[in-house]
């Protein structure tokens, strides 16, 4: 299912009645889509609601045993799911419909689904961090992301305009429209005045480790290294300044973990790197290594540590 075709789903050309405009930003490998304010923000606030929602739809059935059994096994990447990720999922969808979104879908348990003919994609985890729900560990989130749909391509990661990250914790939404910001609820998101310390990062083999530790080697003062287990609310924290940086250089991260959180870190003022920036968005794909900077002494720390470590290739990488 999720290799059909987006051509087959989108019918006639005409139908996308918006076309993208589009310019290519200084020293960037996107295209970075040129759009009206009104428009981004409508779809800032959607997300914003939609992920608000689902996320408390998985607050109030936190703990519930039943619905942690595996009911299925990714045919892309091997990982289980457990009947809450496909609940959660088509909660989702119900939401979108409820708020009018005609567009397409791509999510971890259904794959690809057209919902209508309105040249948009939502780009869909339904709970990312479910090994901590299952384990009763509440730091996971809902991860919605929206972009609209060019003429004459399948959509890519550039394409995101909007997007929301939802805690399932009581804690506010994470969302952003591009070129108009980030916020945190109802306002632009303020960050710390004390620079951040801790770094989050994912190894899993002795030459991932590596920029881990050079990182570490070039700081002034020593970090504190954790892996809290929910890359997009773990992106989107480094985003605001409350981690230094974020590193994930295993390769295994998926369009759906990275779409919205990336442009939010982006849109908060941390440099984001993406191995594969140009990555489908209506399919699973993995979008490789995944780095975010909070502040540019963490950037340069960041750039110097990946060339030290062989991994230098990624700094050409940046959003």
């Amino acid at each position: 299912m999720l290799e059909v075709s987006l051509s087959v789903f989108l019918g006639a050309r005409e139908k996308l009645i918006i076309a993208p405009l589009l310019k290519r930003g200084r020293g960037s490998l996107l295209a970075e889509p040129i759009v009206e304010r009104r428009e981004a923000e409508d779809l800032r606030r959607m997300v914003s609601r939609i992920a608000g929602e689902a996320a408390a739809y998985l607050r109030d059935r936190f703990g519930l045993e039943e619905l942690l059994e595996t009911k299925d096994i990714h045919s892309y990447d091997t990982d289980e799911s457990m009947i809450i990720d496909y609940e959660s999922e088509e909660n989702v969808i119900e939401l979108l419909k409820a708020e009018g979104f005609r567009g397409l879908f791509i999510g971890e348990e259904h794959g690809f689904v057209k919902l209508g003919d309105d040249p948009y994609i939502a780009v869909v985890d339904p709970l990312d961090g479910s090994k901590n729900y299952a384990s009763m560990i509440p730091w996971s989130a809902v991860s919605i992301a929206i972009a609209r749909i060019p003429r004459d391509r399948e959509p890519r990661l550039g394409d995101v305009l909007a997007g929301a990250v939802a805690p399932i914790l009581s804690m506010p939404v994470l969302s952003f429209a591009r070129g108009i910001g980030a916020f945190e609820g109802a306002s632009h998101i303020q960050r710390p005045r004390v620079p951040p310390r801790l770094i989050l990062a994912y190894v899993e083999e002795p030459e991932q480790a590596k920029v881990v530790h050079t990182y570490l080697s070039l700081q002034e003062k020593r970090g504190s290294v954790r892996a809290l287990g929910s890359a997009s609310l773990e992106m989107a924290w480094t985003g605001i300044g409350r981690a230094e940086v974020f590193i994930d250089v295993r390769g295994r991260l998926r369009i759906v973990d990275v779409a919205a959180a990336a442009f939010f870190a982006k849109e908060a003022g941390a440099t984001v790197i993406v191995e594969r920036p140009d990555a489908r968005l209506d399919r699973v794909d993995r979008v490789g290594s995944v780095l975010v900077a909070s502040n540019k002494d963490a950037e340069h720390r960041l750039y110097k540590a990946l060339e030290i470590s062989g991994f230098g290739y990624l700094a050409e990488r940046k959003l």
